[in-house]
């Protein structure tokens, strides 16, 4: 299959459930954004510690380390409670707030959104206030941990001066025990100054955290966003169509364009029929256009009946109609398929000199696959050559009644005026006969067709759709 017969089978056929699919997933989705409450951000501005950054994975480092801070439970909840926000404070840590930073920098803006200005203002301020405590805390308790520290220290390096002091003018009695005092010191003065190196490397790397600005509410809302809802709708919509057409076609696959019809049935486009209404301008110059077609067909094939035969049973109407309308403009006779009375064979046989009948196939532009393959292969079997095709445009709904009646502005029927091919049979059925469809089951074909040479059990070519 090629890309543009799978484009007019997909987008051409289904283009109304398509258009209906993504149109109403627009307009509900349309509905529900204009319905939403609006919301409203408060955003405060905050200095991390560390000064400038030097690449995007330090901005981002202070970032995450600040927005893990804020969205901590505890602090989420006080805020909500100080804010009077009812809610699951880890959905509203997911939805409402946010930390975004200024650049390549370490200040970062704390964004909180709810449906009233106040009192997402109210919750900004909160959480950047326990944010700083939390900061500034750690840092308060890290200085004091180093004062202690310090004051250790000194007092055993005093201690220890003494102790030296002492034994350059000790007795010789007195040094050991000295020594001993001294060497007992050692120990818990190195242990005291890597505790000290070890805390002032932990508060160097510790972040911290100054307020810049305190929050404050934006005039304007930032949501909901209705554009971006309703694209986002239409997309989704659109996908899931495509799916749902691609799915439709595959389990009942159609044929869609006079010219992939014809090229199904493996035969030339000899016409097309854009109006069921045979009498008018369109109509008639589309019919002299086929009988141009239909002449040269008899002349190729001549002594051989020409017989139009529509791909389904319902059309037989529209079949006799148009092989009426077309003898009466330009005088151009083809025999409809259940109106011929003509030899049958059992098995395919050779066109050449043979008297089997040629077939123009009539088939709306758009028809199922499987009904055109049946009509190909059984007229292969019956040895009927398909020499053309007659194509003719059909609104499923509003032109049902129409072809069941054999068109519009029908006339009543005709006798032929100058044959095509064979003449007609003395024995033919008329338009209203009951003779069946030429590619269709029956029954009785063995006693209907035993004067004209008829296999007493010939089987006919397609079934109705």
């Amino acid at each position: 299959m090629r890309i543009d017969e799978a484009f007019r089978r997909v987008i051409g056929g289904y283009w109304w459930l398509i258009g209906l699919l993504v149109i109403g997933s627009v307009l509900a989705a349309g509905r529900y954004a204009v319905h939403q409450q609006a919301q409203y951000q408060a955003v405060a501005r905050v200095q991390m510690s560390g000064g400038l950054a030097s690449t995007n994975v330090q901005a981002d480092a202070a970032t995450q380390w600040l927005q893990g801070v804020v969205t901590t439970p505890n602090m989420v909840s006080q805020a909500m409670a100080a804010a009077g926000i009812p809610g699951d404070p880890t959905k509203f840590a997911i939805h409402s707030i946010d930390v975004s930073r200024v650049g390549v920098s370490t200040v970062n803006d704390v964004v909180v959104t709810t449906e009233d200005p106040r009192r997402s203002v109210i919750a900004a301020n909160s959480l950047v206030q326990q944010a700083l405590k939390y900061a500034n805390t750690s840092r308060q308790s890290d200085a004091a941990h180093m004062t202690s520290l310090s004051r250790q220290i000194d007092s055993l390096t005093r201690q220890r001066d003494d102790l030296i002091r002492q034994l350059a003018v000790a007795s010789p009695g007195p040094v050991l025990e000295i020594q001993a005092r001294i060497a007992a010191m050692a120990p818990t003065l190195t242990d005291l100054l890597r505790q000290r190196s070890d805390l002032v490397l932990a508060a160097s790397q510790r972040s911290s955290i100054g307020l810049l600005d305190p929050a404050t509410a934006l005039p304007d809302p930032v949501g909901p966003k209705v554009p971006q809802i309703v694209a986002l709708a239409g997309l989704a919509a659109l996908i899931f169509a495509l799916f749902l057409v691609a799915i439709l076609e595959a389990v009942r696959p159609h044929v869609r364009g006079r010219r992939w019809v014809a090229a199904e049935l493996d035969a030339p486009l000899l016409g097309h029929l854009p109006t069921l209404d045979l009498t008018g301008p369109k109509g008639q110059r589309s019919l002299r256009e086929f009988g141009d077609a239909a002449r040269m067909v008899g002349a190729r094939f001549a002594g051989r009946p020409v017989l139009l035969l529509p791909v389904e049973r319902k059309y037989e109407p529209w079949a006799a109609r148009v092989c009426r309308e077309l003898e009466m403009l330009t005088g151009v006779h083809i025999e409809h398929s259940a109106d011929a009375a003509v030899a049958r064979p059992g098995r395919a046989g050779a066109l050449d000199g043979s008297k089997d009948p040629v077939v123009i196939a009539l088939s709306p532009t758009v028809e199922s696959q499987r009904v055109l393959e049946d009509v190909a292969r059984h007229a292969e079997v019956m040895g009927w050559h398909v020499v053309g095709v007659l194509t003719f445009r059909r609104r499923r709904l509003l032109d049902r009644r129409a072809l069941a009646e054999g068109g519009r502005h029908a006339r009543p029927p005709v006798e032929p005026v100058s044959p095509v091919g064979a003449p007609k049979a003395t024995d033919s059925a008329g338009p209203t006969s009951s003779a069946p469809h030429p590619l269709q089951p029956d029954r009785g074909a063995s006693k209907h067709l035993a004067p004209h040479g008829g296999a007493p059990n010939n089987h006919e070519l397609r079934g109705t759709k």
